[in-house]
Parts: C-alpha cells; structure tokens; sequence
C-alpha cells in the first residue's frame, strides 16, 4: 500500500473526457520517486466554468499531445501499479471514457480512491476535500486544482492514512474498511467500492 501512482485530471468542460490537464505522481516504498505533469489538447471546447476553477485556457494546450499521445507515453511506467485518485468517481472515469473515446487499450491496474478511504476512517468530519485533508494533516496544497498539485496532495494523504490506521495491503484495507480494490484493464472497468464482508455460518448443534 505504499507503493502506488496518484492521478489527477483537469478538464474543459463538463465531459469526463475532456481532459486539458493531468498530474501522476509515482510512489515506490512511501516516498515520491517521479512526477508527470502535462497539459493536453482534449480537442473539445471549454466552458468557462472549468476555466475559472483550473485557470487553462484553449490557447494553453494548442501544442499540447491529445489523450491518446499522452498516455501512450507514460503506459509502461503505469502498467501493473495501483492508481489512486482523490474522488475515484470523477478521475478513473474520465481515464476510462478517453480510453474508450479513442479506442485505446487499457493496461491493466488495481484502482483505489483516497476520498473513499478518509471517509471510512474519518467519519465525522464534514468535508474531505484535497484541501481541508491537506490542512490537516499539515500537507502543503499551494496550487489546489493544478493537476500535479492535486495528485501529490492525493499521495500524501493516502500515506498519512494508510500509515495512521496500519493498513499495508489490500486485504489490510478490506478487513479493516471494507472498501474493495477497482480495476481497469483492457476488457473491464470497476471503480473501488464499499463491499460487505460475508457472514460466516454458525454451524448447527
């Protein structure tokens, strides 16, 4: 569990696929060993809502790759890792409708969601935000809603909460939250979910 890639997408309008940004930050043993950051010309139109929030406008990614030359780049350094998003619902469907918007077979990686995960551990707060978590936890957030700012701040609070509540595996994570892993690969999608344990029968005397 303290080895993973955190993702963050921007996009220009309401559209899952319409990425114009992306963030990766890539964790090996609890402690951040790369970052990719890249804008990317999502070839549809902004709103000026998404502009107000993440500040890229159209002529900011007219050079920039397309979806599918971005990660076509970077799929090798994502195969096999587990990917986490702060708000899997939003993030691992925008990965999953440009992959499906271009025809672009996915490699294949377990998905889990920091939200999800704080609002296990944590249930009494209010919010969970990137940035109310980040303040927190004493996690620096200088750039909330640049991606690769936003990804990091995902990576850290994972760690923090991981590292706080002794969870150091997958079945760690089940046994202790009941959140289940999600996945992608080429053939499916399932986005991490709160699965209840079985019951184990009593057996009759």
């Amino acid at each position: 569990m303290n080895s993973f890639v955190a993702f963050d997408f921007e996009t220009a309008n309401y559209n899952r696929h319409s990425i114009c940004a992306a963030g990766f930050v890539f964790v090996e043993n609890g402690v951040i060993v790369d970052q990719i950051y890249s804008l990317i010309n999502p070839e549809e139109e902004f709103y000026s809502m998404n502009i107000s929030i993440h500040g890229i406008r159209p002529h900011d990614v007219e050079d920039a790759p397309t979806f599918p030359e971005f990660y076509r780049s970077i799929q090798d350094k994502l195969s096999g890792k587990t990917l986490v998003a702060h708000n899997l619902p939003f993030d691992g469907y925008a990965l999953k409708d440009n992959l499906s918007r271009y025809g672009i077979p996915s490699v294949e990686n377990n998905l889990l969601c920091s939200l999800q995960l704080a609002k296990k551990v944590l249930p009494k707060q209010s919010r969970y935000s990137l940035d109310v978590l980040s303040n927190q936890f004493g996690i620096m957030l200088e750039n909330h809603h640049h991606a690769l700012a936003d990804a990091e701040a995902c990576a850290r609070i994972f760690l923090h909460l991981t590292k706080r509540n002794e969870i150091i595996s997958l079945e760690d994570l089940y046994e202790k939250t009941n959140i289940y892993f999600g996945l992608i690969n080429r053939f499916e999608y399932r986005s991490s979910l709160v699965k209840p344990k079985k019951r184990k029968l009593e057996k009759k005397v």
